[in-house]
């Protein structure tokens, strides 16, 4: 730590601890400040490396587990065993046979016939190949026969009105606002309607909980346990595909892979967007460290805005300059959680030679942690997070895009993630000069609402406004629904309920609901209407890339 500005952080840092114990809860993040000042433990965490016996041990305990039949359990120790497991050995082999023998269970053929290539390409015994294609033939024989769970979409979930022609996966006619009060934001510069998806985009930069790196693709963030292949170097990362794994590297994980082990250690959850989005433009900038400093050190006024970009070709240097210069709310109460993790991180990386090879000079120093600091910052503003299981784990995405999508209680719509991509859903209608808002807490109608939305930024929406804009639409809010549709309402919340109504019919009917009566918004029952119409648009767009990637799995074998 040779600079006396960082030596003052972790200083504050400590005295903060000693003066509120309580304030870091025992275990991870007090060992991890204790690893941070004293640097030389950290560089004497051993990295955990490939191991056959680790492999086994946890192909074994999937045995177990399929044994008893939790599938999905079995199927994670399947993906541990693929991380583990030596390059070019047996034990590659054997857990994607494994996993194919889940997914034949679970009746996804198609996964289970990709498993089962892999298996032939990476040293399945040849003992035991008889059974495997056994297997093989018994998932054609159910897809033949009319058992696969579906690899064409009903509904269809992806953008369905025009699109930008610079940007194929925006709608046309939206464009970036700047407001006084929410600062960037989207805007419509023509009518929309509920149900129009105006935004589909890909994952740029994620990080993955490590709760989760066995689950999600370590590159686009999305959920593919069924797919996976591990990293070739380290146990701690998995990739949906070749091209993911291709592009993880070249973009960070070259600088991470060497250090798995220890930020595994000081971090627990990955958060590695901060240090991604460095590394990310240091990519840009071909490793020219000085070339990367003379542009970000000035100071930047302009409002960047990643619509002007062309990304029918991606410039990523462009896609870097445009996260750079945005300018986050600062949060005093997460100063403190700012500061400490551009220290953590920038103790850790540093013992990664591919890094400190470049990083190698006073001022190069200072510019990377100030650049960590600077990154942490935004980071807490741009990602969007996806909140998976009981026990809310995460995983965080970043997109040029949907960075720019603001928060509102009253929302007119949804913003979903999934499967490495962004969709922005309407469920109401948009009028020209409108903007579009998302909800990243419980919008209005939600029963378990809080008082003060649990946000990182003070809340400037219409519902949490105490002037005259927020008594006009409390005002609006009591308004009653006519009595003569009330029998109609009821009517089709038994249709809308009912287990017979396919969730494309659901979708019609809600939205219907609301184009007719989005003049009483927001009344109380529109807002009941609103919570089903974003929960069925959500639950549609998971069941889609379920079968999408069933489909891609197809591709690809036949590419193969």
């Amino acid at each position: 730590m040779e600079h006396p500005s960082i030596q003052k952080t972790l200083r504050h840092l400590k005295r903060i601890r000693d003066r509120f114990p309580d304030f870091l809860e025992k275990g991870g993040p007090l060992v991890t400040l204790m690893i941070v000042e004293e640097k030389g433990r950290l560089q004497r965490i051993p990295e955990v490396g490939k191991s056959n016996e680790r492999a086994v041990e946890y192909r074994n305990a999937g045995n177990g587990l399929y044994a008893e039949g939790k599938y999905e359990q079995a199927l994670e120790c399947y993906n541990k065993s693929l991380a583990f497991a030596e390059p070019d050995t047996d034990q590659l082999g054997m857990a994607y046979a494994n996993r194919s023998a889940v997914q034949l269970k679970q009746g996804e053929y198609e996964f289970a016939l990709y498993s089962i290539d892999l298996d032939k390409k990476h040293n399945y015994p040849e003992e035991l190949m008889p059974k495997l294609l056994e297997r093989e033939a018994e998932c054609k024989q159910q897809i033949v026969r009319g058992n696969s769970k579906g690899t064409v979409p009903c509904p269809r979930m992806g953008i369905n009105v025009d699109t930008n022609p610079k940007i194929p996966f925006l709608a046309r006619g939206i464009a970036m606002s700047h407001d006084a009060k929410f600062g960037r934001g989207l805007v419509a510069e023509r009518d929309f309607n509920p149900g129009d998806i105006i935004c589909d985009e890909k994952c740029e930069l994620c990080d993955v909980d490590y709760h989760l790196i066995y689950q999600n693709c370590n590159q686009c963030g999305g959920d593919f346990a069924n797919i996976l292949i591990p990293c070739p170097k380290c146990p701690f990362f998995m990739y949906c595909s070749e091209e993911c794994l291709e592009l993880s590297w070249k973009l960070y994980h070259r600088f991470e892979c060497a250090v798995a082990t220890k930020l595994y250690v000081v971090s627990q959850i990955s958060k590695m967007v901060h240090a991604r989005m460095f590394f990310y433009g240091l990519t840009q900038f071909e490793d020219n460290l000085q070339a990367m400093m003379d542009y970000c050190v000035p100071e930047v006024t302009t409002v960047a805005n990643p619509l002007a970009q062309d990304f029918n070709n991606l410039n990523r240097l462009d896609v870097f300059k445009a996260y750079h210069n945005t300018k986050p709310y600062l949060d005093p109460e997460l100063e403190i959680v700012n500061m400490f993790g551009a220290c953590v991180y920038y103790v850790l990386l540093l013992t990664n030679p591919a890094l400190s090879s470049l990083v190698n000079t006073e001022p190069f120093k200072w510019f990377f942690f100030t650049s960590l600091l600077k990154y942490h910052r935004m980071s807490i503003s741009l990602v969007s997070v996806s909140i998976t299981g009981d026990e809310d784990h995460v995983v965080g995405f970043l997109s040029p895009v949907n960075s720019i999508c603001n928060h509102s209680c009253d929302p007119n719509a949804v913003g979903i993630l999934h499967s490495g991509r962004y969709k922005i859903a309407l469920i109401r209608p948009v009028r020209k000069g409108e903007p579009i808002f998302c909800y990243y807490s419980p919008p209005w109608w939600d029963p378990e609402r809080s008082p003060v939305p649990t946000l990182h930024f003070p809340c400037e929406c219409v519902v949490c406004d105490r002037g005259p804009a927020g008594k006009a639409w409390r005002l609006l809010k009591k308004r009653p629904f006519p009595a003569a549709a009330v029998k109609n309402v009821r009517m089709m919340q038994d249709m809308v309920c009912g287990e017979d109504t396919s969730n494309a019919n659901k979708l019609n009917m809600l939205q219907q609901f609301i184009r007719r009566f989005s003049e009483l918004h927001p009344n109380k029952i529109v807002g009941q209407w609103l919570d089903w119409y974003s929960y069925y648009l959500t639950i549609s767009v998971y069941a889609e890339n379920l079968v999408l990637l069933r489909a891609k799995v197809q591709e690809m074998r036949a590419e193969h």
